[in-house]
């Protein structure tokens, strides 16, 4: 009943002026008087985000923790912020970042007005305190960071000096995005990745309220350093079994905020309320295919030519995905973002479905169709299978996809569906013909390059690879990354990225499909500032910027 009052309201406030203020003051009184009765979701001094899972546990440890509530960065902030809508890095807790001329030094300059939620002033200390304390218990370095760090100080309260045994700019993104701890709690926790920090502390705008295993509860920080934030007093996060049960609660006004995949958003969300019921889907993540580049057939690159020109990735957009992620650029970057990396000469390059440029690729190569359709040379057919999780309902229908299109162009191609566990196993390991991934992120390009390509990464056949599952192993590839990686000079750095792209246009080291989105659902009826396609501020893959941009109606 509130829901439909409240809506009401605000649609008479702006063609009624004073009357809608006495319903406004009217329906005041009424939640007063119910004292929340109905959905406590109507409360005006809570944002309420849903989520989906089995019950929440009470570990706040932002490096080892599973709750599965609150994003950890509403508690721990980090010294610098990204933003991914415009891949630009940010201050934070830090106001400035230099690095030294030979780039083997970085020194981050701190904010002077910052306590932790207890009221203990935040200093240089808990910086270094907290990357020292990454040395010491190797499972807390997350993203690895002593592999190039050989020191850690803290020479006044507000500036910390970072040394490196080589220069490795890239260093910054992970350095900056790590969440900080408060020196005074952790250094008497013991080891800290067993530590589960019940009751957290940290600097962000909301410590933690109350806990339970199906509703976690954060208060707004009285100790938050920047004036006026957050503009309101908790945020809610309930959990639901499913993504069924979450969307009739959003549907039904009882949620402002849902990060959960929805087939025909538009017709069974939007349209119900296209006023308030909004979605932005913003990509950040490839799809894609990782041929085994450690065995034949998929080290010719005319094979790998011919797969990428035969995949239909419009159907796979419309029929697998219900046309949420669209098709990838044939330089792997993730567009629009990575706009501004994007070379000159690809700035119009798309993929085309191509059978018969698939077929004269394979013909060029020797490749000879026998009298089943399929291609062969020297005595072995094209005959592969690609690998995809039996829970991954979108993908196998993907794959179902691509399997039609390879075999019209030649090429037995077949779907294998295995358990999460054995198409785990078998990426790493290098078992498999083709395999369905995705990967993305990170403040720029070179991240994702660096995890996809980069030898290191790669591992034989039988061995676990980092990252560089289609194990790449290519020089003029390494150059590239090592360019990157050396130099502080973003004219080099995106020198670089464009080497990259022609890489991956020309030689194709895995196969781009389909950009998979973040997704971020909301209804602005009782909060403004929400980003969209119209304000695009951040994304939602930065919850606590878009949480500290919304101001109650």
């Amino acid at each position: 009943m509130f829901t439909t009052l409240f809506r009401a309201v605000s649609r008479r406030q702006k063609q009624r002026g004073m009357l809608a203020l006495s319903l406004a003051l009217l329906l005041t009184l009424l939640l007063t008087a119910c004292g929340g009765s109905g959905s406590s979701a109507q409360k005006a001094d809570s944002l309420w985000i849903g989520q989906v899972g089995d019950q929440y546990t009470q570990n706040f440890n932002p490096y080892t923790g599973a709750s599965g509530g609150p994003p950890s960065e509403l508690i721990y902030e980090t010294l610098l912020f990204t933003n991914y809508a415009n891949g630009t890095m940010n201050p934070w807790l830090a106001t400035a970042y230099k690095f030294s001329p030979d780039n083997k030094r970085l020194t981050f300059t701190l904010h002077d007005n910052v306590k932790w939620n207890d009221g203990k002033p935040f200093t240089a200390s808990d910086v270094a305190f907290t990357f020292n304390l990454m040395h010491k218990y190797s499972g807390l370095d997350v993203s690895n960071v002593w592999k190039y760090l050989t020191k850690v100080t803290a020479p006044d309260t507000h500036t910390v000096v970072l040394d490196m045994n080589t220069p490795y700019t890239p260093l910054l993104w992970y350095l900056g995005r790590l969440q900080i701890l408060p020196e005074h709690i952790w250094s008497s926790v013991g080891d800290p990745t067993k530590y589960t920090a019940s009751n957290p502390v940290g600097t962000g705008p909301f410590k933690l309220g109350s806990f339970s295993s199906q509703l976690v509860t954060l208060d707004k920080n009285p100790y938050y350093w920047q004036s006026g934030q957050p503009a309101f007093a908790h945020v809610k996060y309930p959990i639901y079994k499913s993504n069924d049960t979450l969307q009739l609660q959003l549907i039904s006004g009882k949620l402002d905020q849902a990060n959960v995949f929805a087939p025909n958003i538009q017709k069974s969300f939007v349209a119900r309320d296209p006023e308030h019921n909004h979605y932005w889907l913003v990509p950040n993540q490839t799809v894609m295919f990782y041929p085994n580049n450690a065995k034949a057939p998929f080290n010719d690159v005319a094979v790998r030519q011919a797969i990428s020109a035969a995949l239909d990735r419009e159907k796979m957009s419309k029929v697998a995905e219900n046309g949420y992620q669209q098709v990838a650029s044939p330089t792997a970057l993730i567009l629009p973002n990575a706009r501004s990396y994007l070379a000159p000469e690809y700035a119009n390059l798309k993929f085309q479905h191509d059978v018969q440029k698939a077929r004269q690729l394979l013909e060029s190569a020797g490749y000879t169709r026998g009298g089943d359709g399929i291609y062969a040379k020297g005595g072995q057919r094209l005959s592969f299978k690609i690998s995809v999780p039996n829970t991954y309902s979108d993908e196998i229908l993907l794959a179902q996809i691509a399997s039609d299109n390879l075999k019209e162009a030649g090429m037995d191609a077949s779907v294998n569906t295995l358990s999460y566990t054995d198409w785990y196993n078998n990426k790493q390991l290098g078992q498999y013909d083709i395999t369905i991934d995705n990967d993305g992120g990170g403040l720029n390009p070179y991240y994702y390059f660096n995890r996809t390509l980069y030898s290191k990464r790669s591992a034989p056949i039988g061995a676990n690879s980092l990252s560089n599952f289609g194990r790449w192993e290519d020089a003029t590839t390494d150059k590239y990354l090592d360019q990157f990686a050396a130099s502080s000079d973003p004219n080099i750095q995106k020198q670089a990225i464009y080497g990259l792209e022609k890489i991956f246009v020309e030689k194709i080291p895995t196969i781009p499909l389909l950009d998979a989105p973040t997704w971020f659902i909301y209804n602005s009826s009782r909060f403004d500032g929400w980003p969209s396609a119209q304000n695009p501020f951040t994304t939602a893959a930065s919850p606590l910027q878009v949480t500290l941009h919304l101001r109650p109606r």
